[in-house]
């Protein structure tokens, strides 16, 4: 019973293909924010949301499209820190 049963899990899983796979791409964690990059990251988050959105994004808009990086239309930290670190953000 339990080879018929591990047969159909298996199968199932074979004809599903994408499907079981991961839909979006793994993050690599954030890298320390050097504390000057912190300190203006958290000056443009009047919210203290953690990301950048809404108004706050307007100061970047010119270059939001190198800057976010995953097209959610929100900046987040991580994002912020490696477009100051490219020198997208000054």
């Amino acid at each position: 019973m339990n080879k018929i049963l591990t047969g159909a899990f298996v199968a199932l899983a074979l004809a599903a293909g994408p499907a079981f796979a991961q839909a979006t791409k793994p993050v690599a964690p954030a890298a320390p924010m050097d504390a000057a990059v912190e300190a203006k990251f958290k000056a443009a988050d009047k919210n203290n949301s953690g990301s950048l959105e809404g108004a706050e994004v307007d100061a970047y808009k010119a270059d939001l499209a190198k800057i976010d990086t995953d097209k959610d239309g929100k900046v987040s930290s991580a994002e912020f820190a490696a477009a100051t670190k490219a020198g997208v953000i000054k």
